[in-house]
């Protein structure tokens, strides 16, 4: 019997998720599961950033905070 092949993950880019209204501005792509994305409304003022991850969804007024966010959620390595 031959060896089995390992499936690589799908690797997605900002976008891949981009649309009118928002835009993808991080993918933190996962071996195991699916990517959290960080998208920046187009059409707000002032803008606000949207992590999403799976079904939840959080919304912070700065990319800052949303990094923060996903740094505590354990998507982003400490530093």
């Amino acid at each position: 019997m031959g060896k089995q092949k390992e499936v690589l993950p799908m690797k997605f880019e900002p976008s891949d998720f981009s649309t009118d209204k928002y835009r993808c501005v991080n993918v933190i792509n996962f071996r195991d599961r699916d990517p959290v994305i960080i998208l920046v409304s187009e059409t707000c003022d002032p803008p606000y950033y949207r992590v999403v991850d799976g079904t939840m969804q959080m919304c912070y007024l700065s990319y800052s905070e949303a990094v923060e966010y996903c740094r505590q959620s354990g998507y982003i390595a400490q530093k």
